[in-house]
């Protein structure tokens, strides 16, 4: 359960986002936010009793939450091929949760996250292993994601916090171009030099809400630039 000490922190949170809002600190600690990027990890994650755990610990920290509540959320809520996924389900509960809280709050939905970490249960680190390391995968067609740089997503969302303190807000934090899989897997397979060993995977098109967005533009080039700039030693 969430202690005195880290209900007064501007970050909740010790993992890959937490640490890199924490870098990012000075740009918007004289605003009382408290940024909760604080969960679990897996989006694969199906234990009950990790996910109560979840659910449990923010309930404990919205009692006595003095601050306003940035919540790191995901964009997968709003992607109908994944929304019934636990770990989704989760993520719903605990956005209606804090809505329904006394607190004063902002909810941030983020993409497909690429930066330096060692979740392997994320969709680039997945890619890179079984490719860098010749292992077959299944690959699913007509899936596309929504990739952004945790830098951007950072910088992104502290300027969306400026705008939007004190309000009540949801918002999808978005790169302007949606990827498909295959091309994702095609551009590791160009940086690398490497041939992916992969079969095709019928799967019904991804549903995306827009609504509510803010969209970050970059140009044609941006999905092999940060490819590299965290998958090349």
């Amino acid at each position: 359960m969430a202690n005195k000490k880290e209900k007064e922190k501007n970050i909740i949170g010790s993992g890959f986002l937490a640490k890199k809002f924490k870098k990012n600190l000075l740009d918007y600690k004289k605003y009382n936010v408290a940024i909760y990027a604080s969960g679990i990890s897996n989006s694969l994650e199906k234990n009950k009793k990790n996910l109560k755990k979840e659910i449990d610990k923010i309930k404990e920290f919205l009692k006595s939450n003095t601050k306003q509540i940035v919540y790191i959320s995901t964009y997968s809520i709003l992607d109908k091929s994944r929304k019934n996924k636990p770990y989704v389900k989760n993520k719903i509960i605990i956005e209606n949760i804090i809505r329904r809280s006394k607190n004063t709050y902002l909810i941030i939905r983020l993409p497909e996250i690429i930066g330096k970490n060692k979740n392997p249960n994320t969709l680039t680190n997945f890619f890179f292993e079984k490719i860098n390391n010749d292992k077959p995968f299944f690959l699913f067609e007509n899936t596309k994601r929504n990739i952004l740089d945790i830098d951007d997503a950072i910088k992104k969302s502290i300027i969306l916090i400026k705008k939007y303190y004190k309000k009540q807000k949801t918002l999808n934090l978005l790169n302007r171009t949606f990827y498909k899989s295959e091309e994702i897997v095609k551009t590791f397979e160009k940086i690398l030099q490497k041939k992916a060993l992969y079969k095709k995977k019928k799967f019904n098109k991804n549903y995306f809400n827009l609504k509510n967005s803010y969209f970050i533009n970059f140009n044609k080039h941006y999905l092999i630039k940060i490819l590299k700039k965290y998958y090349l030693k």
